[in-house]
């Protein structure tokens, strides 16, 4: 689904991609300007791929929480128990992931503290990619700082 009216300095996220449908010809448009950003996703998979998935009712216990980065100008967060990856919402009050393939309960969405900061920095680059600090999926760890040698005597 291609969203064609952001503007090209946009980064994607839930509530500008999971939308829905256009209306059939003397139907009424579905609003769903209601729905939390982290709960998009699950009436998107039932409206676009025909998939009933329930809503989680629970969290993960103990999870630390997946990280959520900018991949190619979207928002995403990667399921660490199936490798599923969805566009996800920075802005909700309450951040969470759920994950509509292998169905599991939510899990917490750690989100940069300033995400017009962490956008204005992806828009800044060519390939549109930011990883948060401390991100363990991040390709390009930071490196540390090597110990300096101790002289032989």
């Amino acid at each position: 689904m291609a969203v064609t009216a952001l503007p090209a300095n946009a980064i994607v996220q839930a509530e500008t991609y999971y939308l829905p449908p256009p209306p059939r010809r003397g139907q009424i448009a579905q609003d769903w300007s209601q729905v939390p950003g982290s709960e998009l996703i699950y009436k998107w998979a039932l409206t676009n791929l025909g998939r009933r998935v329930p809503l989680p009712t629970g969290s993960v216990p103990d999870h630390p929480g997946l990280y959520a980065r900018i991949d190619d100008g979207r928002w995403l967060a990667e399921c660490d128990a199936c490798g599923a990856a969805w566009i996800v919402s920075v802005l909700d009050p309450d951040p969470r992931f759920g994950c509509i393939e292998c169905k599991r309960a939510w899990v917490p969405l750690l989100v940069p503290e300033d995400v017009p900061a962490a956008e204005a920095a992806a828009l800044a680059l060519d390939s549109r990619f930011w990883w948060q600090e401390g991100d363990p999926r991040n390709p390009v760890q930071p490196e540390e700082p090597a110990e300096p040698e101790e002289p032989q005597p």
